[in-house]
């Protein structure tokens, strides 16, 4: 396995909670369980080191980063001010193909909600919000969340693992949809916001059950 994929082999395992919060880790059980050498894994760990997923502790020792209620208030606030925006400009960009595309994503983003595909339902969502970042035609905003992407899939993901999304999220993308196809700005805007938002309660509500006082 090539130093690239090793990283994303293990960051993935992270975001998956595959590796769980806290977990200590070494590089003997890191190179076992990816099935590689030591070298691109010393590099694929001071990585996700740099990236705040993996933690180095005084004593030297690995352990794989918590979920905290602070980190995952800044993402999903920071999350709610940028993409209400993109969203204001996806509305105002979008063209009859857009929404085409969009209404498939959100039918695959519905299929996977009725049919309890958790997993799906959050990559789906990402998916939604990805090109709406795209057809917003903002790539500063895009690459300062990308910088926040994986963190946010994490907490999602973990959203997943520990209970269910509620039905409101899936009619919240509905929205934002519905408020794109009209050409409504402000409209778009907020339901983004909300939807967020509104996503971070239910994110916090599950990772103050694994914070320590």
């Amino acid at each position: 396995m090539s130093k690239d994929n090793t990283y994303y082999a293990l960051k993935q395992k992270i975001i998956d909670s595959e590796l769980e919060p806290n977990q200590a880790v070494n590089e003997e059980n890191l190179a076992a369980l990816l099935g590689v050498s030591r070298t691109p894994l010393r590099e694929a760990i001071q990585r996700l080191e740099n990236e705040d997923f993996l933690i180095r502790q005084p004593n030297g020792r690995l352990r794989v980063a918590s979920l905290t209620i602070k980190e995952v208030e800044e993402i999903f606030q920071i999350r709610s001010m940028l993409e209400g925006y993109i969203a204001r400009s996806a509305a105002k960009n979008a063209t009859d193909k857009d929404i085409q595309k969009l209404t498939m994503m959100m039918e695959q983003i519905k299929h996977s909600f009725q049919h309890g595909d958790k997993r799906n339902f959050v990559s789906y969502g990402f998916e939604f919000h990805d090109y709406l970042s795209e057809i917003s035609g903002l790539k500063t905003f895009e690459k300062v969340l990308n910088q926040l992407r994986d963190h946010s899939l994490r907490y999602c993901r973990y959203v997943s693992l520990h209970g269910d999304w509620n039905t409101q999220a899936d009619e919240e993308h509905n929205y934002i949809l519905q408020m794109i196809a009209d050409k409504n700005e402000d409209g778009a805007e907020k339901a983004m916001r909300d939807h967020i938002l509104s996503s971070l309660s239910t994110a916090l509500e599950r990772v103050k059950g694994i914070e320590a006082p």
